[in-house]
């Protein structure tokens, strides 16, 4: 049963959009004549103006249509709409540009098809903002709701009970909730009749169905019965303890795809602002810190044998290998070269100088050009040479998932403490956990306990 509310509200909707277009039209069109009455009104009615705005007017009603603008969204957060309103607006642009090509009623300066829709975008982002804000203080007033039931396992149906109660500005009201406890014929059977008697006695707009993978068949019929009495039905999967709540979905022609995991490579922010610092922050701390760093080379000169710096192969982003810098602080020697060595408190082969820079984490600030290079990032898990993750990868479980994102100079695990000669599975723990919950206030977090608790630490050696 469709509802008629559903089409009075995109009705709504779209004329919202339109007088706000409109009334953006009229904006620029008073923009270019300067404000002057005459000059105004010849320019506004002008024909080239008033075809162009008709066009922009039909082509943003279809892109806002197929860009899912329209769609009943009421879980969306405030800011969704102004996504959805640059794409409309960026392929409005585009159709349009190339249809003044082919008619010639449609030849307007670009400049002012540019200016109408940045126009359009700032105006109705800010108007769907305040429009969205308004409805969800209706809805958390009880106005604009939708009666809902849920048919659930008893663990997730109290779950999703408490988020309904807590986000009231979602609109919807929680009827009753079916649960199902185990998977006997006769109790499914028994739930699909109480469910069949509520429906047919109360009015219900939604239903959320979330039962256990092996309850298909039931699911099927519960659906079924919603679907009789013109009820949406949404499906909560049973995946919870495979996937995470921040995974994406991806449609492939009609079949969805779940990803297990969401990853920071996959997040712009990450690509972008996470490289646009490295690289700043990189050049930074070389040019301030080159004083240091020729003190440095100069004092592992005098006190030992051998080059300044020690390169190692690391495994970083993706397992890929590349080539680690670090200030030499042990003695040359053939176990220094096999790339087996794993460092211990008081180990002989680490020099006086040496074990201060380890101690101070001095000895790894040439780790700043493999930033620069792009092999590492400044905050990340810590890279380990491929000898011991073979072995780790097969003694820890999801020791890999570290290879996700790139490798850093300091880490979250680190700055708890778990360096050295420390548990392993405790530092998988902590990079995994920075990992799925990276934010660029989270770098900035690892990169002031790094200048306050990893100096002279007890676990570097």
């Amino acid at each position: 049963m469709f509802r008629l509310r559903h089409y009075l509200i995109q009705i709504y909707l779209v004329g919202f959009d339109l007088a706000i277009i409109s009334a953006c039209y009229v904006a620029v069109c008073a923009h270019l004549t300067r404000w002057s009455a005459e000059s105004f009104l010849n320019g506004l009615f002008k024909s080239a103006r008033v075809d162009a705005l008709a066009t922009v007017l039909v082509l943003w009603v279809a892109f806002s249509f197929y860009f899912g603008m329209y769609h009943s969204r009421r879980l969306d957060r405030p800011f969704a709409d102004f996504i959805i309103i640059v794409k409309v607006s960026a392929a409005t642009l585009i159709t349009l540009e190339g249809f003044s090509r082919l008619m010639t009623s449609l030849d307007l300066p670009a400049l002012i098809l540019v200016r109408l829709l940045a126009l359009c975008v700032v105006c109705l982002a800010i108007a769907r903002l305040l429009l969205r804000l308004i409805i969800c203080e209706l809805r958390r007033r009880g106005h604009n709701v939708k009666k809902m039931i849920l048919i659930t396992s008893p663990q997730l149906g109290r779950r999703l009970a408490e988020k309904f109660d807590r986000h009231a500005h979602f609109g919807y009201v929680v009827l009753c909730n079916f649960l199902y406890f185990s998977n006997s014929h006769d109790e499914a059977d028994a739930l699909v009749n109480s469910v069949q008697s509520y429906l047919s006695a109360t009015q219900v707009d939604d239903a959320i169905i979330a039962l256990p993978a092996h309850a298909n068949d039931l699911v099927a019929k519960l659906i079924q019965e919603c679907e009789n009495h013109g009820i949406n039905v949404r499906i909560v999967p049973d995946l919870f303890s495979l996937v995470r709540a921040d995974t994406q979905v991806h449609n492939l022609d009609g079949i969805p795809l779940v990803n297990v995991h969401y990853y920071p490579t996959d997040n712009f922010g990450y690509i972008v602002l996470k490289r646009a610092f490295d690289i700043t922050a990189s050049l930074a701390a070389l040019i301030t810190l080159a004083p240091l760093f020729l003190l440095i080379a100069i004092l592992i000169k005098l006190t030992s044998e051998g080059p300044v710096f020690f390169t190692q192969e690391r495994v970083g982003l993706n397992g890929k290998p590349f080539r680690m810098l670090k200030f030499r602080t042990m003695r040359e020697g053939p176990e220094m070269k096999s790339g087996n060595h794993w460092t211990r408190r008081n180990d002989p082969h680490v020099t006086p100088l040496g074990r201060w820079l380890r101690c101070s984490n001095l000895d790894e600030l040439p780790q700043f050009l493999n930033v620069l290079l792009g092999d590492m990032s400044i905050v990340g898990p810590r890279p380990e040479r491929r000898f011991f993750l073979e072995q780790f990868r097969r003694e820890v479980p999801e020791y890999m998932a570290r290879h996700y994102v790139k490798s850093g100079i300091t880490g979250w695990a680190q700055v708890n403490g778990w360096r050295g000669d420390t548990s392993i599975p405790q530092r998988v723990a902590h990079d995994l956990y920075y990992i799925r919950n990276w934010a660029i206030g989270f770098d900035f977090k690892i990169l002031l306990l790094t200048l306050t608790r990893t100096f002279f630490h007890r676990n570097a050696y």
